[in-house]
């Protein structure tokens, strides 16, 4: 097996153009279907600390404008741990988030002609999110959370960061890190159709700065990704729920040195998730997304498993 080629400096502006397709694409692929959220607007009580660590799968195949990179298929693990908090922010419920991944995996091509491999593994850029919900709940604590009323319609809102932080190097073009910050806003609401269905809708969009160092001299520029989610869930009993979603990401095209990609992202994708209560204090997580309609020419699957564990600030 040989290295890429696309992992020194392309001579090729063709390839240079769809590398960037590739970058982009990839991880997008795989951000949307971590970001497919259903119950993102679970309550909890005032003063609940959570914790966990969540394995990721994704495996597709990609298909190029470029004569140089032919059958490119990927194959990427993602290994994140996090830690949260609810807490009081402008008299609303409110909750913050970090995770901080890892990733490793393999990117397999004919590369004019030969059969080629590149492996990749490092931290990826890690996220901070404050979330709150505005319409349907009260901030409260343990011993009053248990008789709230529970409202038909929940209005939310979160800000997300990525950070920079991630393995990069600007003399390749598959980094793990994209050198760069991005930052998401989102609105959700849920309405529960009865006691136990829930319909939830979010919008929301990402918006990033530029990479000056995109294969060591250029500059790479993405314009805003907008994305949306539909989730169904529906609560078994007080340990079970699950849930089926799907997702559409447009948008986000790139330019290299202010030259347009016509890389726009049109790709939807569906999933299912299934959580089980263990114990009274932790939950196991299992999800699996796919893609419904990827006219970008990229199509991932995912897995997702995720073990989280929850506690209570003492009472004062």
């Amino acid at each position: 097996m040989k290295k890429f080629i696309f992992e020194l400096n392309p001579k090729s502006e063709v390839l240079k153009y769809s590398l960037s397709f590739l970058v982009i694409c990839i991880w997008s692929f795989i951000v949307t279907a971590q970001d497919l959220e259903p119950r993102f607007l679970s309550s909890v009580p005032l003063g609940t600390n959570f914790s966990g660590a969540i394995y990721g799968y994704s495996s597709g195949n990609i298909l190029l404008n470029s004569l140089e990179i032919e059958d490119l298929n990927a194959k990427l693990n993602t290994v994140g741990v996090f830690y949260g908090r609810s807490f009081k922010l402008f008299n609303k419920s409110a909750k913050f988030d970090a995770v901080v991944p890892y990733a490793f995996g393999k990117l397999n091509a004919l590369v004019n002609k030969v059969d080629s491999t590149v492996t990749k593994s490092g931290f990826m850029d890690p996220t901070l999110r404050v979330s709150m919900i505005l319409i349907g709940d009260k901030p409260l604590r343990l011993n009053d959370f248990g008789n709230r009323e529970i409202k038909k319609f929940k209005l939310g809102t979160a800000f997300k960061v990525k950070f920079p932080f991630g393995k990069y190097e600007s003399a390749k073009t598959i980094n793990l890190g994209a050198n760069r910050w991005g930052f998401q806003l989102k609105v959700a609401g849920a309405y529960f159709v009865t006691k136990k269905l829930i319909l939830e809708l979010h919008v929301d969009s990402w918006f990033f700065t530029e990479n000056n160092s995109y294969i060591e001299v250029n500059s790479l520029k993405q314009e805003p990704l907008l994305s949306t989610q539909l989730h169904v869930a529906y609560i078994f009993n007080p340990k079970i729920w699950a849930s089926v979603s799907v997702g559409q990401v447009a948008f986000g095209e790139t330019s290299i040195n202010g030259e347009s990609s016509h890389n726009n992202q049109k790709n939807s994708k569906y999933g299912t998730t299934f959580s089980y209560k263990v114990g009274k204090h932790s939950s196991l997580k299992v999800a699996v997304t796919d893609g419904l309609f990827t006219y970008s020419r990229a199509d991932f699957t995912t897995f997702l498993v995720g073990y989280t564990v929850l506690w209570f600030d003492k009472m004062k």
